[in-house]
């Protein structure tokens, strides 16, 4: 298991939501690769902590399909399955496009203007970006304030990031980008439900083609 090289963990966070966003990282940006073992005293000197945070945080992680334990046997990045990623994407979708839809009437001139500026980047990396808090989700989710909803893409969302970043096709990106652009249209001109239909095609005719080749790259494997 090739640990990130970082830092010892800073004293301002919890240990084990230090651990915890450590590997999450991680595993989102590919530095641990899917099926990668997970060793505990790797990840103990890794992130400079004792061995109760670190499976705390290993927990976590498995709750939220990211990692794969089996007691007495091994500890290990969960590998990305194509039909599970589908229905994932899928789900997500929904829920994307529920907070986008609820949210648009709701969004400020700074919010509008926020995204604005989100269609200003037509590479992959925008897409990945978009669907952070940081990127066009995170102004719809703070507008619309549902901590139920959050938790859940809060959950889910990263093994879809993973993916992505993961992925090497081009042509879910530009579909995608090109949904990304008509919902921000949409919500800016203030249409809730043409922006939630955009939101959902993000995903659905977009996002869960990734998943299409990742099925293709299996096949071929075997």
């Amino acid at each position: 298991m090739p640990v990130p090289v970082t830092g010892a963990a800073s004293p301002r966070r919890l240990i084990r939501d230090e651990v915890f966003l450590r590997l999450l990282d991680a595993i989102v940006d590919g530095d641990l690769l899917p099926g990668e073992q997970l060793y505990d005293a790797e990840i103990e000197r890794w992130v400079g902590v004792s061995r109760t945070p670190v499976r705390e945080a290993l927990n976590q992680l498995a709750a939220m399909g990211l990692v794969e334990i089996l007691p007495q046997r091994r500890t290990r990045v969960t590998p990305i399955e194509a039909k599970r990623l589908r229905d994932l994407i899928t789900t997500v979708g929904v829920l994307v496009a529920g907070v986008v839809r609820d949210a648009t009437p709701l969004l400020t001139d700074a919010d509008r203007e926020a995204l604005r500026a989100s269609t200003d980047d037509d590479s992959a990396s925008a897409v990945r970006t978009g669907l952070t808090a940081d990127g066009f989700l995170g102004v719809f989710l703070r507008r619309l304030d549902n901590g139920t909803v959050a938790r859940l893409l809060k959950r889910h969302l990263p093994e879809v990031q993973r993916a992505l970043n993961a992925s090497t096709t081009t042509a879910a990106f530009e579909k995608a980008r090109s949904s990304m652009n008509a919902l921000a249209d949409a919500a800016i001109a203030g249409k809730a439900d043409k922006a939630g239909r955009a939101a959902l095609d993000v995903f659905d005719k977009g996002l869960v083609t990734i998943a299409d080749d990742f099925a293709a790259s299996q096949k071929e494997s075997r």
